[in-house]
């Protein structure tokens, strides 16, 4: 909204999310959809976002790949969040290796945070704690490699 209450254009509306941060196509057009716009506006909107290379989807994945993995989120993960915003399963690959992250150095990160204080006595809490980085989307053998480093240290 401007000072004067009436709504943005959505063209200006889908530049003004654009100039924020990336935004996939689906998650665009979405937004401006809860504002009001017609699907057939939004579309043709979204269409010329990508068509004027403000909006896309690669450089959405990317952006998104990077922000997850240095919050301490592994690949299995992202790889769903990115799912739920409309980047096809090969996109998501692609963008997951070109990010060139190494996995478990970011699981054994996350791990020594969250249990810098205590060790795993017991086998329940040793399962807890791989349930725990298989939640935030590492693979079974990162989980193992993490745990397993735990038990040995």
């Amino acid at each position: 909204m401007r000072k004067d209450k009436t709504p943005l254009p959505p063209r200006e509306r889908a530049l003004g999310l654009l100039s924020r941060r990336e935004h996939s196509a689906r998650e665009l057009q979405r937004k401006l959809r809860q504002k009001g716009v017609a699907v057939d506006e939004a579309s043709a909107v979204v269409g010329e976002m990508g068509e004027r290379n403000y909006q896309s989807d690669t450089r959405f994945a990317e952006s998104l790949v990077r922000r997850r993995a240095l919050d301490g989120y592994g690949p299995l993960r992202i790889r769903a969040e990115l799912a739920s915003h409309g980047i096809v399963r090969e996109a998501a690959s692609a963008a997951i290796t070109a990010a060139e992250v190494d996995w478990a150095t970011i699981a054994r990160r996350v791990f020594a945070a969250k249990y810098r204080d205590s060790d795993a006595a017991d086998h329940k809490e040793r399962m807890k704690r791989a349930a725990w980085l298989a939640a935030r989307g590492f693979d079974g053998a990162i989980v193992r490699a993490v745990t397993r480093a735990e038990v040995d240290d």
